[in-house]
């Protein structure tokens, strides 16, 4: 393999949005960092040219006559990806902005979509490291993935995921001062951590050979420990979010060597390790806390600085507790909230009104504030049969459907709410389709979607709701650290609401898990059923046209090397290969649209051509006369 490759991408100055202070010197400083460290350097900054989607794009694969030149991103063992500027977070994703600004989603890049198609490329390793906001934002349209797939890849590289701040959160650019130069709260910590040796950041494993190394893990732990004590320091709140996924031997950032003299030592007046100048006056000391200290934990010689230092460590824990246990109350109280708006209306509707359908066949229901309607019962209809009906809303309803349904297979249904907003529906067979149509800003977007097997879910009452799943997956309250354990129980219920797999495979996919993706997909062919569309694209299989739809073939995977006792034994086992239908023609979710930005297949590129007219919804909901009925054609047509 060849040199590691260091791409660093830099935004201060987008239109419409503040500039941020710092951004320009943070990248040059890790930009300096990795070349010393023996990294080919990208570095794209908007120093003296805006940065956009495809200048990045002709930077790392330059158009030949023949196609993009893939050249410099094959053949390395490790990509590491930094971007410092401004972000906006749909989570699980979250959204690069680029120098057009924060409305132009084809210059918003997809950090997940980005790292993912990387992973094409076939390194070894994956590094992604972003100091910008993780804010919600209510967006139209999506982000881009910036690179072409490249198309034959199989492979599950390493990686390890820095995010700078926590969902739904800001990161902090802390401008110059007389005294001290603009900087970025993580940048600066990140920074730290490369420079210089201080016990912390380094591997304790590797400590006890002798080593002085800075780890995929002990970086994480570096980082989670010290970047909310240097925003506390200038009275901001902030916290990192690390996924650490570099395994040994091949995990070290930095190693350092025993310093010959005093003089190897970093300059404390230097802001690039200035640790925020935390006030103590901010803090209130507890007298009756000085039993934590004990006698000589200020030092050997009891200096003044060996105090103050560790009276600093000392509240700064304290503080860090605290903030802690508000944070996870805080997710705790919303999370309750979503399951007492949604479980309750939901579950009278579906008792009341899909009892009405004939228990073997499949039906769609529209939900309202008062009532739901079924639009469709039966297998057996024509695919190009047109329904028409009026949801829960009083709004008029066109119905078209193609493909069939088997026991491998499903048909697709498009929904189109008068002239407003469309949606495409897999339909599952033996299964209920309950879909819930909402106004997001002006906008008809479907919040909801959910099968409900007409058998009956027999272990409801312990299963997370798919309706709460989706909300929570949309609105952050389940936590990509909480990924492996939420994403094992969700599984448990993947065959009996199909909501529940894609769920899961985004909170792996926010993980940069696709080996547990491409285990579901893996399982739904052994189950008989066909694939969702979310799980075969976020696993990175190619789409076969098959008839109305589309086929795939799932890689075996291996083994799982690290046994985690509190995941279920189904996330850790190898596979086989396996062939199977796809349920669907485009991503249910929203958030998955930027994996096709460079699809073939022709209907994909008729929706993608209205990809600024995607609504703020959770589930994919195209809007605007001209989109419906374009993609409602597409729809109908020959598209294969």
């Amino acid at each position: 393999m060849g040199k590691p490759l260091f791409i660093a991408i830099a935004v201060h100055r987008p239109r419409y949005m503040p500039i941020l202070p710092g951004v320009l010197e943070a990248n040059d400083k890790i930009c300096a960092w990795a070349a010393r460290r023996n990294y080919d350097v990208v570095q794209i900054d908007d120093r003296n040219a805006p940065v956009t989607v495809n200048r990045i794009r002709e930077q790392l694969t330059p158009d030949l006559e023949d196609g993009p030149d893939p050249s410099l991103l094959l053949d390395r063992d490790r990509i590491v990806v930094y971007f410092c500027g401004h972000g906006i977070a749909a989570w699980p994703d979250q959204y690069w902005i680029l120098s057009p600004g924060p409305n132009q989603s084809r210059d918003r890049i997809s950090a997940n979509g980005f790292r993912d198609v990387l992973a094409s490329y076939d390194p070894l390793q994956i590094a992604f490291i972003s100091d910008a906001c993780r804010s919600p934002g209510a967006l139209s349209g999506t982000g881009d993935p910036v690179l072409d797939r490249l198309e034959g890849s199989s492979r599950n590289p390493q990686k390890d995921i820095f995010y700078s701040c926590r969902e739904g959160t800001s990161s902090f650019a802390m401008p110059a001062t007389a005294s001290e130069p603009a900087y970025l709260i993580f940048s600066s910590v990140l920074m730290k951590a490369l420079s210089a040796p201080d016990g912390a950041n380094i591997d304790p494993l590797l400590a006890q050979l002798n080593r002085q190394a800075v780890t995929s893990q002990s970086l994480s732990d570096y980082l989670e420990s010290n970047v909310p004590a240097a925003a506390l320091g200038v009275d901001r709140q902030q916290a990192p979010q690390c996924d650490p996924g570099f395994r040994p031997l091949n995990h070290i950032y930095e190693e350092f060597t025993f310093p010959d003299s005093l003089d190897d030592a970093p300059d404390d007046d230097d802001p690039t390790f200035s640790d925020g100048g935390a006030d103590l006056s901010l803090f209130e000391f507890d007298a009756d806390d000085a039993s934590d200290f004990s006698e000589g934990a200020f030092g050997q010689d009891g200096d003044e600085r060996s105090v103050f230092d560790d009276m600093a460590a000392y509240l700064r824990r304290q503080y860090r507790s605290r903030e802690k246990e508000r944070i996870e109350r805080g997710q705790a109280e919303r999370f309750e909230l979503s399951r007492s708006e949604w479980r309750a209306p939901l579950v009278t509707l579906i008792g009341e009104e899909l009892s009405k359908a004939s228990p073997d066949r499949s039906s769609i229901a529209i939900v309202g504030s008062r009532r739901a309607h079924i639009m469709f019962q039966g297998q057996r209809e024509a695919p190009s049969r047109r329904r028409l009906a009026t949801d829960a809303l009083g709004s008029s309803v066109d119905f078209f459907t193609v493909g069939k349904i088997g026991r491998r297979s499903s048909k697709t249904a498009c929904l189109r709410y008068g002239d407003r907003s469309l949606s495409l529906v897999p339909i599952f067979r033996d299964m209920h389709v309950v879909t819930s149509v909402e106004d997001f800003e002006d906008e008809q977007g479907t919040e909801f979607l959910s099968w409900v097997s007409v058998y009956g879910d027999p272990r409801e009452d312990r299963l997370l709701h798919s309706a709460e799943a989706l909300k929570g997956l949309s609105q952050g309250y389940l936590r990509s650290a909480d990924a492996k354990k939420i994403a094992g129980q969700i599984r448990y219920a993947k065959h009996l609401d199909p909501m529940m797999g894609i769920v899961a495979a985004y909170l792996y996919n926010a993980l940069g898990d696709i080996d547990n993706i491409r285990r579901m997909a893996y399982y739904y062919t052994t189950h008989s059923q066909p694939i969702p569309f979310d799980i075969a694209m976020l696993a990175g299989l190619e789409l076969i046209p098959s008839g109305h739809g589309f086929s795939v073939e799932v890689p075996a995977v291996p083994r799982s090397l690290e046994q985690d006792r509190g995941a279920p034994n189904f996330t850790q086992v190898a596979t086989r290969n396996a062939s199977g239908n796809v349920a669907g023609l485009a991503p249910v979710l929203r958030m998955g649209w930027p994996y096709l930005r460079e699809s073939r297949h022709s209907f994909h590129k008729s929706c993608w051509r209205f990809i600024d007219h995607l609504a703020s919804s959770p589930v994919t909901t195209f809007t605007s006369r001209s989109a419906v009925q374009y993609i409602a054609a597409a729809f109908k047509g020959d598209w294969l």
